[in-house]
């Protein structure tokens, strides 16, 4: 929410009374245009409300309503001051005035507080994603001395839609973030934020913080009150239930608004209570299914209840809830496209690249919650089949949801059963997290076991010992990185070893976990791994029984100028595949290779790749006239059944982010390859080419993907994503 500037700096007079004299002064009405402003900044909206409704009667006709500024300034502040008191028409009126005004007297900036505060109403409204567009196409344009009260406005609207983590780096990246802020509405959204993420004492610091610095008078003030009280009812020694804790969650993420008699109200379609999805059973296929608090209290529900089997319905739900609240590996427009080309430029060139990545991505979430709000259907975060050749987007078969209405969402089918018949004699691992702890379901015979791993902070911490050596230059060795990788191992499999044995494993991950590469582990070396995003894909791209792999018909091999053994490596493939599509060297064009993986059975690419910290869909791999970018392969008509990208980090944010994954892999599963070989770190140049020949080799002689990736390449840092 954002206030417009003060139209004057005198000082404050008292609000008039009804029957008093009309004042002729232009400074004495400017003055209280200023005194509203300082009474919505200390929170007292009612207030505000009266004294600038009054102001602006008496502006009519009066020769300082001329200056540009002053009207619309006016209405800026009264529209917000409308909407924290739960007037949400009358604010729509004075909001959408000063933003015509703005317009006609040319004042930009005062236009787009306007619009960041009609975004506002929409997240009041009910409608998130109306709000997140709104302050993402604000968020390159307005200037840095306006960037707090966006990014808390945009926190804001994430954490009604249960994003917490995508709040927090909103949070993280605003202005204030080095030096703190003392803003009201920062410092609330803040212990909100914590109070999410389960430090409930730094929660209610903050609520108390605000709440010690206003009076009873203010909103700021009644805000803060019942987020202290909620911190600390989650702080006290006795555990809340799993639904005690969801309502907890539930009522913290809604905005509030203030009545006129100082009643909060809920935004329209706020999830229904946990209780009514399903408590500890497998969640109904008529029950409020897509809020994560609610999947969380039924996924905890089950575990305290001894029914894994439902736990790993829940658990499927925890890694699709926000499918349709988040940017999914096809999404993309005339917008994005440009600004990946600009971004494109910038890596060439050597600029500012994370700046541009930062516009892409910006445009790309704005883009996905327009047509959200517009009720226009979304991509599917993967087809049914694999070997997709599809013309446009996959058919959605639902109707597309209404703006401000819940989001609706396919049905959820049980997966249990099917997965059990169907696993053979693999297992399937199924990582989570509930009421602290890290927990891993465990399909394998028939049954569903579940296991508590530990602690989260502990079993992370463990795993980052593991892996963050792996992440710079040069590959560790020695007495630590053994020790390291053995404490990974107890971390993640102890529990689960006994059960699976040395069964091949079907692992779905959890974003705790990040992307590990789990060949490397000591536990799994030489075993095949499929790393899949559900149970439910698993089972949709699973070939039936047979003979093996069939031989690919169409290959194409794609060679970088650089590193050096690329070219090495893929002409020792040629060899393996007479008839493929050699593209090497100078000859491994962007349009070139884009226009052959559109065509190929099998793609192996080798080369330089690289993946920014926060856009996983510009993750990148370095070809002769600049790099292809991961967001290319969204718009292609289909896509091989199997592709092998001999590169550093191309297997990196496929679990490790909120809905569905993204990245290379990502963006290839959704458009339908059955399986990906990447690496989600570094890849040294040294030996990967012999591996790789092998890998082929085995791939050819009709072995399976997982298992020639195991043999072959799994100590190497490459994992078989897909089926």
């Amino acid at each position: 929410m954002s206030l417009g500037p003060p139209t004057s700096p005198s000082a404050s007079p008292p609000a008039l009374r009804p029957g008093d004299r009309v004042s002729r002064s232009g400074g004495s009405l400017l003055s209280r245009v200023t005194h509203g402003v300082r009474l919505a900044q200390d929170g007292r909206f009612e207030e505000t409300v009266d004294l600038l409704t009054d102001t602006r009667l008496r502006l009519d006709g009066h020769p300082v309503s001329e200056a540009a500024q002053v009207v619309p300034g006016l209405l800026v502040n009264l529209g917000l001051a409308q909407i924290l008191c739960g007037r949400f028409d009358r604010a729509e009126d004075q909001l959408r005035e000063a933003l015509s005004l703005t317009e006609e007297r040319g004042l930009p900036l005062l236009g787009m507080v306007a619009g960041q505060n009609l975004g506002c109403l929409s997240l009041y409204r009910g409608d998130a994603s109306a709000a997140i567009a709104a302050f993402h196409a604000l968020a390159p344009r307005l200037p840095s001395s306006r960037r707090e009260a966006l990014h808390v406005d945009l926190a804001e609207a994430l954490l009604a839609e249960g994003l917490v983590e995508e709040a927090a780096e909103v949070l993280a990246d605003g202005p204030w973030a080095d030096g703190g802020s003392s803003s009201a509405s920062t410092l609330l959204v803040e212990a909100k934020l914590w109070l999410l993420r389960g430090d409930h004492r730094r929660a209610a610091e903050l609520a108390c913080r605000v709440r010690r610095g206003f009076g009873r008078g203010s909103l700021w003030h009644r805000l803060a009150a019942r987020l202290e009280h909620r911190a600390l009812r989650e702080a006290r020694p006795r555990p809340l239930s799993p639904v005690e804790r969801a309502e907890n969650a539930l009522a913290a993420r809604v905005p509030l608004a203030v009545t006129a008699r100082g009643a909060p109200t809920a935004r329209h379609g706020a999830p229904a209570s946990p209780a009514s999805a399903g408590g500890p059973a497998a969640p109904r296929s008529d029950g409020p299914v897509e809020d994560p608090h609610v999947v969380r209290a039924g996924l905890e529900g089950a575990l305290a209840a001894g029914d894994a089997s439902a736990a790993v319905e829940w658990a499927e739900l925890a890694r699709t809830w926000a499918v349709p609240r988040v940017p999914g590996p096809l999404a993309h427009s005339p917008g994005t496209a440009a600004l990946a080309d600009g971004y494109r430029e910038a890596l060439v060139h050597d600029r500012d690249a994370d700046a541009a990545a930062r516009l892409w991505e910006s445009a790309r979430w704005r883009a996905h919650h327009a047509a959200r709000a517009a009720g226009e259907p979304g991509d599917a975060p993967f087809p049914r089949q694999a070997g997709n050749r599809r013309r446009g987007r996959p058919p959605r078969t639902a109707p597309a949801p209404q703006p401000g209405s819940p989001e609706r969402t396919d049905r959820p089918r049980p997966v249990t059963g099917p997965l059990l018949e169907r696993l053979g004699d693999r297992a399937f691992l199924r990582y989570t997290r509930a009421a602290g702890d890290a927990v891993v379901l465990v399909a394998v015979a028939g049954r569903v076991h579940a296991r508590v791993l530990g602690p989260l902070p502990r079993v992370a911490r463990a795993l980052s010992r593991f892996v963050h050596p792996l992440l710079v230059p040069g590959r560790p060795t020695g007495a630590a990185a053994r020790e390291a990788a053995a404490l990974a191992t107890r971390a993640l499999l102890g529990p689960a070893l006994p059960l699976v044995g040395d069964r091949p494993l079907v692992v779905a991950s959890d974003p705790f976990l990040g992307d590990p590469p789990w060949g490397m582990l000591p536990a799994l070396r030489g075993r095949p791994v499929n790393l899949v995003p559900t149970a439910r894909f698993w089972l949709d791209r699973q070939r039936e029984p047979g003979p093996g792999a069939p031989r690919p018909g169409r290959v194409l091999l794609v060679a970088a100028p650089e590193p050096g053994g690329a070219v090495r490596e893929v002409s020792r493939l040629a060899d393996l595949y007479p008839g493929a599509r050699v593209l090497a060297g100078d000859r491994a064009r962007r349009g070139e290779v884009l226009a052959g993986i559109g065509r190929a059975d099998l793609a192996h690419l080798a080369g330089h790749g690289r993946v920014p910290d926060r856009s996983p869909m510009l993750a990148s791999v370095g070809l002769s006239d600049g790099p292809m970018l991961a967001c290319d392969l969204s718009a292609l008509p289909r896509v091989p059944d199997t592709v092998v990208l001999s590169t550093c980090w191309s297997g990196r944010d496929f679990a490790g982010r909120t809905g569905a994954p993204l990245g290379f892999a990502g963006v290839l599963l959704a458009a339908g390859a059955r399986t990906v070989v990447a690496s989600p770190v570094p890849v040294g140049d040294a030996g990967t080419g012999e591996a790789m020949r092998r890998f082929h080799r085995a791939l050819v002689g009709g072995v399976p993907a997982p298992e020639a990736v195991a043999v072959h390449l799994g100590r190497a840092g490459f994992c078989c994503f897909g089926a």
